[in-house]
């Protein structure tokens, strides 16, 4: 079937979990209950399918030991493919704007290190994370690289913080809204990743502030 909405989890088969077709126009997920999900993948024109793939499963996917959180949170443990195949994204949650900003950071230093910046947008104590590259268009192993690098920053976090009790008594709601919020900082970065291309900048890592409430 193909993926019409963002999966939050994402349970991969260990054998052969992520395929990208021939023509590079389509990926393939095999997930561990035998079922298959198909969307549309953008892959830069040089970038090894087989590799691709390899680091999309391990950062895609939703890992095995995770157990059921028994907490809402817009941070995410996982990766998620862009609708348009092009981009990854990854959402964090702190505990306070000074850890958030300080991890962003972090962030911003590894890209430094690596020439190769993400794309993010920040709220007060949360933010959202985009990779994908400029030139030429589409989603590289370069972006799965980096995507590897900002883990092993959030990793040393705690980036799912909790929302408070009080703001988490419809469930069903709450989680309606917050994949709406994740949509909307994904909708920020991709402006910014279209402004990057109309100005043939790809410089373009500086945070995007925005007041949009979690």
């Amino acid at each position: 079937m193909y993926a019409s909405f963002p999966r939050r989890d994402l349970f991969l088969s260990s054998s052969d979990p992520i395929t990208i077709s021939g023509d590079r126009q389509t990926i393939t997920f095999r997930l561990n209950n035998g079922e298959t999900i198909t969307q549309k993948i953008s892959v830069t024109p040089k970038a090894n399918r087989d590799k691709l793939a390899n680091a999309l499963a391990s950062l895609l996917a939703t890992p095995e030991t995770s157990e059921p959180s028994n907490h809402l949170s817009f941070g995410t443990i996982q990766w998620q493919l862009d609708a348009l195949g092009d981009a990854i994204h990854r959402h964090t949650a702190h505990p306070s704007a000074g850890e958030c900003e300080y991890v962003e950071k972090l962030i911003m230093n590894v890209a430094e290190n690596m020439n190769h910046h993400p794309h993010i947008t920040r709220g007060d104590k949360y933010m959202t994370i985009t990779c994908t590259t400029h030139r030429p268009r589409g989603l590289s192993v370069r972006d799965t690289r980096l995507a590897h690098e900002i883990n092993d920053v959030l990793d040393a976090f705690d980036v799912t913080e909790p929302m408070s009790e009080e703001a988490a008594q419809d469930l069903d709601e709450v989680e309606k809204q917050l994949a709406a919020h994740r949509e909307q900082m994904i909708a920020l970065n991709r402006r910014k990743i279209s402004e990057a291309l109309e100005s043939c900048s790809c410089d373009t890592a500086k945070p995007k502030s925005t007041t949009s409430p979690e």
